[in-house]
């Protein structure tokens, strides 16, 4: 291992102040393509998740539904309907008060239905219902299956599966179900609304774009060490 002084020495030669000044270019060069490279997986994250958690229409979904549009936030255009409606027994408020959820079968322009979650209401209590064509916003949610048989009981269920409504409704319903999160009209005394079960999950990381980045920055390390071998290399010769 050459001394110090020799290291020093060597490293103030011109060839050795040309090595330097290639070196720092090139590892300014490797940072600044790896931070674009981490910029890009920034963007791809930011473009990924800006498309998963916009809403699109409930037309739109595929039926019968796959796992990644759950949680995602749907439009509708429709009706509700007053005859086609359970209540969902031992379900909680927004503020974790005991009560029933409002189900109700909400007529699209295609002909087909989709049940909806139209907020909570405290056990027993009147509720009203309008029949006029609004638009809504939710958020998808796959069928419960808590228990295997969970029938209509006096107008109530325990779980909410869109199978078990389209047979007790007679009606086309689409699979799964809404939590409205928004309406166009509200009527007076209506459910609270409360908040989804499933929301939307987070994107896949782009690993592509990530190693990238982590690629050029181990090359420039390596660009230094290659230069620092260099440099002890060459003192090793002059001694």
């Amino acid at each position: 291992m050459p001394r110090s002084s020799e290291l020093w020495s060597r490293a103030h030669t011109l060839t050795s102040i040309l090595a330097l000044l290639s070196l720092i270019f090139v590892c300014v060069l490797f940072f600044f393509l790896g931070k674009w490279q981490w910029d890009r997986t920034q963007d791809i994250l930011d473009a990924k998740r800006a498309a998963t958690t916009a809403a699109v229409s409930i037309t739109d979904v595929f039926q019968p539904m796959k796992s990644e549009d759950y949680g995602r936030t749907v439009t509708a255009f429709g009706a509700f309907s007053s005859m086609d409606q359970v209540r969902v027994s031992s379900r909680l408020s927004s503020e974790s008060v005991a009560g029933e959820w409002i189900v109700s079968s909400f007529m699209l322009d295609s002909g087909r239905s989709v049940a909806v979650v139209r907020g909570w209401v405290p056990e027993g209590a009147v509720f009203a219902t309008s029949e006029q064509q609004v638009n809504i916003k939710g958020v998808l949610q796959p069928n419960e299956s808590f228990y295997d048989s969970a029938g209509d009981q006096n107008g109530k269920v325990v779980v909410i599966d869109s199978r078990q409504l389209s047979e007790l409704w007679n009606a086309d319903l689409l699979d799964g179900f809404i939590v409205m999160q928004d309406q166009e009209l509200v009527t007076a005394n209506a459910p609270e609304m409360v908040p989804p079960t499933i929301a939307t999950g987070d994107v896949a990381f782009p690993l592509q774009n990530f190693f990238y980045a982590i690629q050029w920055w181990i090359f420039a390390l390596f660009a230094v060490a290659v230069y620092v071998r260099w440099l002890i290399a060459g003192s090793k010769l002059r001694t």
